[in-house]
C-alpha cells in the first residue's frame, strides 16, 4: 500500500496525505499502517489472510459501525469495493497484558455494549469448524484439541444458550485503554455466539484467577452461580483449543 494507491480512492477530501508508515505490532491476518493527513491520523488495514476461518469483511465494517455508535470502536472510513482493504480512525492506548479488578468490571460493560449490538446473521457453528480442523490436520496435538472442544461442547448442551453479537477475538491486543475508556480493535472475526464465548475468552487471555472470573460474571449479568461457572470454564477450554487448532492451521497455511 502506498500514499499513490490510496489517493485514486478519493477517499480524504480536504485532507492532504503526509505520510504512511508501517506498524511496529501487526496482526495475523492483516498489514497495518498508520496513515497521517493534514486534519487526523487513521489506520489502513490491508487484508492478507482471510483463509484461516471463515471472514466477512463486510460485515466486519458494518459491526465495527455499530460499535462506533456505541463509543467501543474506532470509526470505520472505507472499505473498498474488492474487499482489499479497510481505513479507520486510528485509536490512541495502550495494550495490557494483565488487568485489576477495577478494569475487570469496566471491560465486563463494555462487551455488554457489543452483545446488544443486533445482527442478522446465524450464529457461529463451531462444530463445522472443527470437522474443517480434522480434514486438514492430522496431527497428535490437533486431534486432542478436537476431541477436548468436541466433549466441551457436548457438554455446553445441558446450559441455556445466550446468543448475542460477539466480538470472537478479545485477546489484549485487540484491547485498546486509554485513561478512562476501553475500546475494541480488529473486528473480523464479529459474529454471532453465545455471550459466554467472550467472557471466557477474557478469562483465558488475562489468566484471570476464580475470584476475578466471579467478579467478571456479577459485572457482566450480576449474578455468579455453580452453574454459570461450569458453563464458563466449558467456553474458556473450547477457547483455549480452538486457538490451539488456529495456529496449527496458520502454520501449515504458511509454509
Amino acid at each position: 500500500m502506498t500514499k499513490k494507491q490510496l489517493k485514486q480512492y478519493n477517499i480524504f477530501k480536504n485532507e492532504k496525505l503526509l505520510s504512511l508508515k508501517l506498524l511496529k505490532t501487526q496482526g495475523f491476518c492483516n498489514i497495518n499502517y498508520l496513515l497521517k493527513t493534514s486534519k487526523k491520523k487513521y489506520l489502513v488495514r490491508v487484508f492478507k489472510n482471510d483463509d484461516t476461518v471463515n471472514i466477512s469483511r463486510e460485515f466486519e465494517f458494518k459491526v465495527q459501525k455499530k460499535a462506533f455508535n456505541k463509543g467501543i470502536a474506532a470509526k470505520p472510513i472505507f472499505l473498498d469495493s474488492n474487499k482489499t482493504f479497510m481505513v479507520c480512525e486510528y485509536l490512541k492506548g495502550k495494550h495490557k497484558k494483565s488487568i485489576n479488578i477495577q478494569e475487570i468490571k469496566r471491560l465486563a460493560k463494555m462487551i455488554k455494549k457489543i452483545h446488544r449490538i443486533k445482527s442478522n446473521i446465524n450464529s457461529y457453528d463451531l462444530k463445522k469448524t472443527l470437522n474443517h480442523y480434522k480434514k486438514n490436520l492430522n496431527t497428535k496435538e490437533a486431534r486432542k484439541s478436537i476431541s477436548i472442544c468436541k466433549k466441551e461442547l457436548k457438554n455446553l448442551k445441558k446450559y441455556k444458550k445466550t446468543l448475542v453479537t460477539t466480538h470472537h477475538d478479545l485477546n489484549p491486543r485487540n484491547i485498546l485503554f486509554h485513561k478512562n475508556s476501553i475500546k475494541f480493535i480488529d473486528w473480523e472475526y464479529a459474529g454471532v455466539n453465545d455471550s459466554f464465548f467472550d467472557l471466557a475468552t477474557l478469562c483465558f487471555e488475562y489468566k484471570l484467577n476464580k475470584k476475578e472470573q466471579n467478579i467478571l460474571l456479577k459485572s457482566y449479568q450480576k449474578t455468579a452461580n455453580k452453574i454459570d461457572i461450569q458453563k464458563l470454564h466449558s467456553y474458556i477450554k473450547i477457547y483455549k483449543h480452538i486457538c490451539k487448532l488456529w495456529f496449527i492451521n496458520l502454520k501449515k497455511a504458511n509454509k
